[in-house]
């Protein structure tokens, strides 16, 4: 992966972006009415969706490549994760964009050593 200061940076406001927007539109949309299987299925498919257009302007900046994965990997949990909790418990918006970015960083971070074992850059 990417070295340099600037597509770093790139890499974690994409991440933090995109956890943070499908965060907040899940704890707005998902509430105690839904049961949590349907609620992780419509986090999931919603959270890949929404991650398209945020995905799309961020590839513009920072490059295809490197924000693919990280973002699409941290829409889909984010989506997951917070409609399940917003499923259980009322969540504030604020609150699901917090979880969004708490989970955005480390599958960031996991995608990184994913690359470099791969890339055998840990020998």
């Amino acid at each position: 992966m990417e070295r340099r200061p600037y597509f770093i940076f790139g890499d974690v406001i994409s991440s933090v972006l995109a956890g943070a927007a499908v965060g907040a539109v899940m704890a707005a949309l998902i509430s105690v009415a839904w049961p949590m299987p349907a609620a992780m299925l419509a986090g999931m498919f919603l959270g890949m969706a929404l991650c398209i257009p945020i995905q799309t302007a961020c590839s513009l900046l920072f490059g295809a490549f490197e924000v693919m994965v990280p973002m699409m990997l941290t829409s889909m949990l984010a989506g997951m994760v917070v409609a399940m909790r917003a499923s259980m418990l009322e969540m504030p918006v604020g609150e699901g964009a917090l979880w969004g970015v708490c989970i955005g960083l480390p599958i960031l971070a996991f995608t990184y050593a994913a690359n470099a074992m791969l890339a055998g850059e840990g020998r």
